[in-house]
C-alpha cells in the first residue's frame, strides 16, 4: 500500500500529509510539478511541513500523490528529519478522507494531518493531545474575514467544536465567537476513519460531520502564520512574505541560500559570491545561480542552478531552481519550467 524507501512495516506513520491534489488553481506552474513540490524560497513547499512535523517529534510521515507523483516518490526518503513514505493513488484520487482511510493500517492512533500546500506553524503536539477517544481536533484560523469567505467553523467556551459551517452543530457551552474557520490541519484517531467509506471521501463531510454533533471534535484557535499559496498571485505573495522575514516557520530557508538577505537585513550565506550582482532589498539567491554582470535583483528569490542573463532586471519575482530568465526588466512574475508566468492584474 505504502511505496518508497523504507517501507513503514511495523513502524506507524504519526502524521500524514495531503500532496495528491491537481493543483488546478495553480496552473500552469502545476504542469510541470506536483503543487507540494514546488518552491518557496527556494525550498519545496512540502519540506515546510516535513520539518513541522520533527519539530513536534513526529518522526514517520506518509505522503499521498496522484498528480505527477512519480515525482513525489523520488523525492521521498529521509526528508528534514523524517522518514518518509508515499501512499500513490491510482487510477482515481481518493481525497481527503478516502486516502487516510487507505492507509488506515499504517497510521497511530493518533495521527496529525495537514495540507502540503500551506506554510503554516501550528502546534501538532497540542493539536494531538487535544483529540478526544475516537475523534478528533481541528487547528481553526482567528480570522473573521477569512472565516466568511471560507465557511465558519467555531469552537465553543470548551474548546468543542460546535459548527462546523452549514454541515453540522452541536449544542454549546458558553458564547461561540464566530471569527474562525478550519485551516485544514487536524489531527484525528485512528478509530475515526471508521466513519469513512471506501474510495472518494471527504474528511470533513464524512467523519466530522458525524463526530461534531456528539461533542467529539476539539477546536484549538490558531493566530499564528497561514499561506495558502493556492493560485498564481497567492503563490508569488506566499515567496515574498517569507522572503520578507516577517513570516517565521519551522524551516528556515534563508540557510540554504548561497546569499540571503530578508526583509529585516538579516543575512545568511556568502556575499562576495555575489559581489557583482546589485540587490535592492530582500534577495534569495540558491546555490550555482549562474547570474551575468549589470543584473539587478529587487525582492526576488532566484532557484538553484537559475541563470539570469546580463542586464536583467527582476522586481518582486521568483525564478525556479534550473530555470533561464529572459533578458530584460521583469516585475511580479514567475520563471519556471515552462516560462514565464506574469501574476500582475
Amino acid at each position: 500500500m505504502i511505496a518508497g524507501p523504507g517501507r513503514a512495516g511495523c513502524q506507524v506513520n504519526e502524521a500524514f500529509v495531503l500532496a495528491a491534489g491537481l493543483g488546478t488553481r495553480l496552473r500552469p506552474l502545476t504542469q510541470f510539478r506536483p503543487k507540494p513540490l514546488v518552491p518557496v524560497c527556494g525550498v519545496p513547499l512540502l519540506a515546510y511541513s516535513l520539518a513541522l512535523c520533527a519539530r513536534h517529534g513526529l518522526r514517520r510521515v506518509v505522503v499521498n500523490a496522484h498528480w505527477l507523483a512519480e515525482q513525489v516518490e523520488a523525492w521521498a526518503g529521509e526528508r528534514e528529519g523524517v522518514h518518509v513514505s508515499v501512499s500513490t493513488e491510482r487510477p482515481e484520487i481518493l481525497g481527503t478522507g478516502g486516502g487516510l482511510k487507505r492507509v488506515a493500517s499504517d497510521l497511530a492512533e493518533r495521527v496529525a494531518v495537514l495540507n502540503g500546500d500551506v506554510l503554516h506553524d501550528v502546534d501538532l503536539a497540542a493539536l494531538m493531545a487535544a483529540v478526544p477517544e475516537g475523534g478528533g481536533a481541528m487547528a481553526l484560523r482567528t480570522h473573521a474575514e477569512d472565516a466568511e469567505r471560507y465557511g465558519i467553523v467555531a469552537a465553543d467556551a470548551s474548546n468543542t467544536v460546535v459548527r462546523l459551517t452549514s454541515l453540522a452543530t452541536a449544542d454549546p457551552t458558553g458564547p461561540v465567537p464566530a471569527d474562525t474557520h478550519f485551516t485544514g490541519i487536524h489531527a484525528l484517531h485512528r478509530d475515526a476513519l471508521d466513519r469513512v467509506p471506501e474510495g472518494f471521501a471527504c474528511i470533513v463531510r464524512t467523519a466530522y460531520t458525524q463526530l461534531v454533533p456528539h461533542r467529539q471534535v476539539a477546536g484549538i484557535r490558531y493566530g499564528g502564520p497561514w499561506l495558502d499559496a493556492g493560485d498564481p498571485a497567492a503563490y508569488l505573495e506566499a515567496n515574498l512574505e517569507v522572503l520578507a522575514g516577517k513570516v517565521r516557520l519551522a524551516l528556515d530557508p534563508m540557510e540554504r541560500a548561497a546569499y540571503a538577505v530578508d526583509g529585516t537585513g538579516r543575512t545568511c550565506g556568502d556575499r562576495a559570491a555575489v559581489s557583482h550582482v546589485r540587490l535592492s532589498g530582500p534577495a534569495w539567491i540558491g546555490p550555482d545561480a549562474r547570474i551575468g554582470p549589470d543584473v539587478e535583483l529587487t525582492n526576488s528569490i532566484l532557484g538553484e542552478g537559475a541563470t539570469v542573463p546580463a542586464g536583467t532586471r527582476l522586481v518582486d519575482s521568483v525564478v525556479w531552481d534550473g530555470a533561464t530568465v529572459p533578458a530584460g526588466e521583469h516585475r511580479s512574475v514567475v520563471v519556471y519550467s515552462g516560462g514565464v508566468l506574469s501574476t500582475a492584474t
